[in-house]
Parts: C-alpha cells; structure tokens; sequence
C-alpha cells in the first residue's frame, strides 16, 4: 500500500463491525468530518483511508497523482480489506462509490455489504449528463487529458457539487481537496474506449447487501446513475433523497443519510 495512505479507526483491538469509507474525487480523509462520529455512535469501527498519493502535500499530489488508475486505486484498498479480521462494510461516496463497487466484487466473500452515497458510475451506465460536463469538459479538451492531472475549480465545485450548502461550508471544504487522477476519468467517461475495462464491475459477484443513496439535487452524479447502479443488483435498496445535494455526508441530510443507514443495517442484520 503507498504509505501516504492514512487510515483512522476507533480502536485497533476493536470487536465493533468495522465499515471502511472511500472518499470521492479530490477529497481526502478529512472530508468526513463529523460523519465518523455519527457512524461510531452507530456501532461500527470506522477506517478512513486516504485513495494513493492523496495524503500527501497538494504540489505533491498533483506531480503524481495524474496517471493513477482506478485499478491502482483498489489495489491499495483491498490490502486494507484483506488485512481486517472482520470482514468489513465498504462506504463510497461519489467515484468512492465505483470503487467501492470494484472492491467489493473483487472480494465477494470479504465484506458484508455496500453502502453508495452518490455513486460515480459503472462502465455501461450513461454519465454524460450536461451538469456533469459542465465541472469536467474542460479537463477532456485537454490533449492527453486521460494522462494529466485534473483540478478542482472552486465556482464549479460550489454551483454543482455543494450547491444546497453554507458558503463557510464550500470554503472550508473546498480548501481541504487536492488534485486528482486524469486516467481515471478516462476510465469512467470514456470506458468503451479503455481497453483494460478498468470500470466495469462483474456486480453478479455482488451477492451481499447494497444500500444506494441518491438526492434530487446532485447535479455532479445525476440520480439516474445511482437508480440504474442500483438495477444491476438483486439485493439492492435505492433512497432517493428530496433536496439533498451530493454532499451526503455533511450538512442538513447527514443526520438522513445515518438514519438511513441505521435502517439498513439493521434490517440486513449487519451491527
């Protein structure tokens, strides 16, 4: 595993059902906030990898970061995973959500279930949504884009990403990202051009339970990307938040989105 990758937990000799959370594009460990808490309180060992080269310094980060490749990604995870005497839950928001799945599949016997808060999407799932183009053309008119590092845009980041939260709250997130991975939004947009099909989930290794969350405000993963993830799976549950935007995990539908969760977990037996 690169050694950048910092993990948290609430106990090292825990008994608790551990759950491993994979942040989304741009986004750190620190992105989670109070939603670790709000988790712990739940039961759950909560473990908050960093994704490769994520941890370190933002120049760094954008020196190495660019030609990562979704499957470098989990590689990483899935020594996590394997490493845990518990078989955990795994938790993805946003492109977290896309390798949540793939690690999942990867290890259909080492984990107990999956939790989608806004998913990126699989290969075959439609994803050019006109909002969606809107944060990333730019990067994709790049030549060579799918090698180069992409940066967040901040005016974009709030209009689309964090558009139903405080401005304190886009500031103060904002300021947490780092760049990411050009390959892997390659490998996501253009997966039919990828010839190592670096996104395509086999979800019929998915026997567990999966929980996909989305909101009728995310404008940066439409909805009908979640509500078809969440077809593809015969032991699914889709909620559809009113309102929410695709920040899930902090802000006014955090609380939701815990109770959502709790629900889940207790009518699958998990906790």
């Amino acid at each position: 595993m690169v050694n950048d990758t910092t993990i948290q937990t609430t106990s090292p000799t825990s008994a608790k059902q551990p759950i491993i959370l994979i942040p989304g594009t741009w986004c750190t460990s620190s992105i989670w906030g109070d939603f670790v808490p709000a988790l712990e309180a739940l039961g759950l060992q909560v473990l908050t990898p960093n994704l490769r080269y994520h941890g370190l310094p933002y120049d760094e980060v954008a020196k190495k970061v660019g030609n990562v490749s979704l499957t470098e990604f989990v590689d990483d995870l899935s020594e996590l995973l394997l490493s845990l005497d518990t078989p955990p839950i795994i938790l993805g928001h946003s492109l977290g959500g896309l390798l949540a799945q793939l690690l999942a599949a990867r290890h259909p016997d080492k984990h107990k279930g999956v939790i989608l808060l806004g998913t990126a999407p699989m290969a075959g799932i439609f994803a050019m949504y006109s909002d969606t183009l809107a944060v990333f053309y730019k990067h994709y008119m790049k030549w060579g884009f799918w090698n180069k590092t992409l940066y967040a845009d901040k005016e974009k980041f709030r209009k689309y990403v964090m558009n139903n939260q405080t401005q304190d709250d886009v500031d103060e997130t904002f300021a947490q990202l780092v760049p990411e991975s050009g390959r892997v939004y390659f490998e996501m947009g253009f997966w039919y051009m990828d010839s190592k099909k670096a996104a395509k989930v086999d979800t019929d290794k998915i026997q567990s339970p999966v929980l996909v969350i989305t909101g009728t405000d995310d404008k940066i993963v439409n909805a009908n990307i979640s509500k078809e993830t969440a077809k593809r799976y015969k032991n699914s549950t889709l909620c559809v938040f009113e309102g929410s935007d695709h920040m899930y995990a902090m802000g006014e539908f955090m609380p939701i989105t815990i109770n959502t969760i709790r629900s889940w977990l207790d009518e699958n037996q998990l906790i």
